[in-house]
């Protein structure tokens, strides 16, 4: 008896919430994303939900609009495919789709947005940090 041989197909590229137990900083994670993707990094999703990245992520599915996890077939692009990248837990994918349409369809303009929205959030999370209480002792 022979056995057939299954072809290997690799997995929808993933776009939204990378909810892992590695560590945000490290880029342990090798996953494909869609060509043009933007990849929000962990520091600035833990700072959007008040250090919770759990809370981050739901804050930028509502506002890309994205389910997280692997993204629907549909996502391929015959222009670019998937791309190979290490990434880290608790980063943020946000597909191209969305970048264009952040940009009024104008893909570069969208990733200078989102490039702008990282530095903002990073400057609100330190400007919120400072004037926090120092801990009890």
């Amino acid at each position: 008896m022979r056995l057939a041989a299954t072809p290997y197909t690799r997995p929808a590229p993933t776009i939204g919430a990378l909810k892992s137990h590695v560590a945000g900083r490290t880029d342990h994670l090798p996953i494909d994303v869609p060509a043009e993707s933007f990849v929000i990094p962990a520091d600035v999703v833990s700072g959007l939900g008040e250090g919770n990245s759990e809370n981050g992520h739901k804050i930028l599915d509502h506002l890309f609009n994205l389910p997280g996890g692997a993204a629907p077939a549909a996502i391929h692009r015959k222009d670019g495919g998937a791309v190979p990248i290490m990434a880290a837990g608790g980063e943020y994918v946000v597909p191209p789709e969305v970048i264009a349409k952040l940009g009024g369809g104008d893909l570069k303009r969208g990733h200078k947005i989102l490039e702008h929205f990282v530095l903002h959030t990073r400057k609100q999370t330190i400007k919120t940090l400072k004037k926090l209480p120092t801990p009890h002792k």
